[in-house]
């Protein structure tokens, strides 16, 4: 803690002019400024959050700028010298001001007042950005904005993932981007203990109320960590820019039973905007899983049905507070405070039928687990942000910790009948000690640096340093009732993760062609303890990544951009602790400490088209990938199973993907996606040789309608095709989502009704190939869901005005550590 804070301190110290002692101004330097009113033409009302933005006449260089207040006013500090400025506004005509002149050594001089007249042309443009925000594409991102989408009201970061092109969640809750688990998640561009590591159930403790948009950045450049095989995803959370107190507050309830309650408020001063969000969800969730198993020994086939019932109970309690403060007219601060309470208990049955080949029962056993957790999250960000007097030129700076503790007990009882004379025998008792704690420390900073044109470099560093300390333990009650510990399934694992990285990026647009050439250097240090049997596992290694992106700007509404990146998958926490599953005691889990990292060379042609009413993006890629590692199958001589990831394969995999959007008429619009891929595997194990050649695909239509009297449906379908693995196939799958919203409240409140696989057809199922098995399984942790939401607004409007004022900041804002050409 004590270094988190001087780094605070040595951030504001170096980079705040107010602060730095090099940077004083004499007083003939001191500056002075302009100031003025900007109002309505007609109304002659104040216009608030109106954009001032100052130039040097000598170099129409940038200079300064700011936004009005509540009355219209604004007030910006300037040295002396001349300069000529722009005033604008959404959906008014900008005006020029020339001819500004500041002397030294008098008050700010005022312009007066400025009327500003509505732009007819404008207006209309506007009300088809509303239309189209729900999805927004470039060449190499998409934005998906959760506010318009009604599916998703209710619901979880995980539901939201589930539902948007080319990405799948498995039935375990990992996350696959173009058929690729190597895809890195980030929570407002970074790392977070909201994402987790251990947790397969943390992107369920976040609630989509909470989130504002998803990026997906399938070939990022080297401004980006090279983490993410197949790409990133990032979620940003909900913070407003618009001046004075508004807010948002939503109620919900549903079937399986769920009910939650969250708000997010926004009060901006002259000097400080202050954020909070909050949440407070309880959800039920029922689950079932069939399996059906053959093992073949010495000529013999022995079958057994496996049942699996779980009901999940978990409470989830999340609070954000923050605040960004504008250090001058050209820093601002931000500091952000997170915390999460998560407690989850769970009851979980499996049920083993043994039978002869001649269906004759030999032996039944039912194992049942109950389980409690509880996961408290404590995050702290700080971020700076530094606009120099040149346009363009700017630093960034970010400090993050968090602290992510989980304390997990789960009781076991096990029961068996023997059919022969219908007797059940002793019933076995066992529980599972986990305790496990996470510290995540990371500092980024980022510089930007305009050149003559359009040219720019950018340049930046970044640390990152996380412990994981696993403490897991299985224990057996013996005949006198006394706990004894299984060694074979317990340790103390420790994992220690440094990674430091600096990148340096290019950039130039010549007119229609640009590009960005960009080179990465990363150094990690990846260490494994297990303290129990004293062994140490390390690897440390400097890698280097480059990427390059070339964009031809064909027409005014066609792009095309061919790109190349190398990148690299890590094992995770997980993956390398070898002590992992027990709830299921002839199907384990582990992991592998020897477990090498991925490395990923990936090329994409681009195809970005705009209409007037409707815009298409077209990809063809490909992904060549060393040392690939999946999850192996092995039986032993008694019939358990035992899963262990592996490096042992290459892999080739191409693809095409299409992402469209349009407004086919006034109250209806249409965006869907397919993606088309063949995957290629070869390799070997030391028992196997395989090589899986697969074609497979995966699409997604979502319509939205706008009714009369206020109404809106959506009406969305996901199809996933069959896909060759190394071991067996993986099924097809489908599912469709309703909902249906409703302004009242003269705009102020929505009334949503919203249904999840509609039809119960969202499972996964696999066919498993062994040289002495073969099974055939499937499951459903998600039955079909019917949720009821009420979300009030205050001092936002309606919905319509709210996604216009959206879309003005996503299109004038450029991203923190963004180079856009």
């Amino acid at each position: 803690m004590k270094l988190f804070f001087i780094a605070i301190l040595t951030i504001i110290f170096f980079f705040n002019p107010s602060i730095n002692a090099s940077e004083k101004e004499t007083d003939t330097d001191k500056p002075t400024g302009i100031k003025g009113t900007v109002k309505d033409r007609e109304t002659t009302q104040g216009l608030e959050y109106a954009t001032v933005i100052i130039y040097r006449s000598a170099d129409s260089s940038f200079a300064g700028g700011g936004i009005t207040g509540s009355d219209g006013v604004f007030n910006i500090d300037l040295k002396p010298g001349n300069y000529y400025a722009e005033i604008q506004f959404l959906a008014y005509r900008t005006i020029t001001l020339t001819d500004i002149e500041v002397k030294r050594g008098r008050s700010s001089y005022d312009i007066g007042e400025l009327l500003l007249s509505p732009d007819s042309d404008m207006l209309e443009e506007v009300e088809i950005i509303a239309e189209r925000s729900q999805v927004e594409m470039t060449l190499d991102k998409r934005v998906f904005n959760i506010g318009r989408d009604i599916t998703a009201t209710a619901t979880n970061a995980m539901d939201v993932l589930e539902n948007l092109p080319s990405i799948t969640v498995d039935v375990d809750g990992n996350v696959s981007l173009r058929g690729d688990e190597g895809v890195r998640i980030l929570i407002d561009g970074k790392m977070s203990g909201l994402v987790g590591l251990s947790s397969r159930d943390a992107l369920r403790s976040l609630q989509a109320d909470m989130i504002e948009r998803i990026e997906v950045v399938t070939n990022p450049s080297v401004r980006y960590d090279a983490e993410g095989s197949s790409g990133i995803i990032n979620i940003v959370l909900k913070r407003d820019r618009r001046s004075g107190f508004n807010g948002s507050f939503d109620l919900s309830t549903g079937l399986p039973f769920q009910a939650g309650i969250s708000g997010s408020v926004n009060y901006r001063l002259p000097k400080i905007n202050f954020f909070a969000n909050y949440s407070l969800n309880y959800r039920e969730r029922p689950g079932t899983g069939t399996r059906y198993q053959e093992f073949y020994r010495l000529g013999d086939t022995a079958i057994t049905l496996q049942d699996n019932e779980r009901m999940r109970y978990s409470l989830g309690n999340t609070v954000r507070l923050g605040a960004e403060y504008n250090l001058s007219t050209k820093s601002t601060l931000t500091f952000s405070g997170l915390y999460r309470y998560s407690d989850q208990y769970s009851r979980a049955s499996v049920t083993y039928s043994d039978y002869l080949p001649q269906n004759l029962l030999i032996n039944q056993s039912q194992r049942v687990e109950k389980h409690k957790e509880f996961s408290p999250v404590l995050e702290y960000n700080l971020y700076y942000r530094k606009q120099f007097d040149k346009k363009d030129q700017l630093l960034t700076a970010s400090i993050r910790y968090s602290n992510d503790f989980e304390d997990q007990k789960a009781n076991i009882s096990e029961r068996t009948r023997y059919d022969i004379d219908g007797m059940y025998a002793d019933e076995i008792f066992q529980q599972t000690l986990n305790d496990e704690l996470q510290n995540n420390f990371e500092f980024q900073a980022d510089y930007f640096h305009p050149f003559g044109g359009k040219a720019k470099l950018e340049a930046g560093v970044k640390a990152q340093m996380r412990v994981i300390d696993n403490d897991y333990a299985v224990e057996e009650q013996d005949a006198n009732g006394d706990w004894v510990n299984l060694p074979q399934f317990t340790n103390h694992f420790i994992y220690d993760e440094n990674i430091y990285a600096a990148y340096a990026l290019f950039g130039n647009d010549a007119g229609r062609y640009s590009y960005q050439l960009g080179l990465r250097s990363e150094y990690a240090d990846i260490q494994t303890r297990l303290i129990n049997t004293n062994e140490d596992n390390q690897n440390t290694y400097l890698d280097f990544f480059p990427s390059a992106h070339f964009t031809y700007k064909m027409t005014e509404t066609q792009n095309l951009q061919i790109s190349y990146s190398r990148r690299i998958r890590r094992p995770g926490f997980w993956q390398l602790n070898p002590f992992r599953s027990f709830s299921d005691n002839r199907n384990i889990w582990t992991g592998n400490p020897n477990l090498q990292p991925v490395y990923t060379d990936s090329y994409e042609l681009g195809y970005l088209k705009f209409w007037k009413n409707a815009s298409l993006n077209g990809s063809v890629y490909f992904r060549d990938s060393k040392d690939v590692f999946q999850r192996i199958e092995r039986i032993d001589s008694t019939g358990i199973i035992t899963v262990r990831p592996e490096n042992f394969a290459t892999n080739q995999a191409f693809g095409l993907e299409l992402i469209g959007s349009g407004t086919l008429k006034s109250w209806w619009t249409v965006n869907g996606s397919a993606n088309f891929y063949r995957s290629i595997t070869e390799g070997s194990t030391a028992e196997q040789e395989f090589k899986t050649d697969s074609y497979s695909w995966m699409g997604r239509i979502n319509n939205r309608f706008t009714i009369k009297r206020g109404f809106e449906l959506q009406l969305s379908g996901n199809y996933r095709g069959p896909r060759e693995m190394p071991q067996g196939q993986r099924k097809a799958s489908w599912s469709v989502d309703a909902g249906l919203s409703k302004e009242v409240l003269k705009g102020n409140g929505t009334i949503t009704l919203n249904v999840r696989d509609a039809f119960g057809t969202r499972k996964w199922a696999f066919e498993t190939f062994g040289f002495n098995y073969y099974s055939n399984s499937e499951f459903s942790w998600s039955p079909t869901t019917i949720s009821l939401n009420f979300n009030y607004r205050i001092n936002q409007n309606n919905r319509q005005q709210r996604d216009r004022r959206g879309s003005q900041q996503n299109g004038n804002q450029m991203d923190d550590g963004m180079m856009e050409f």
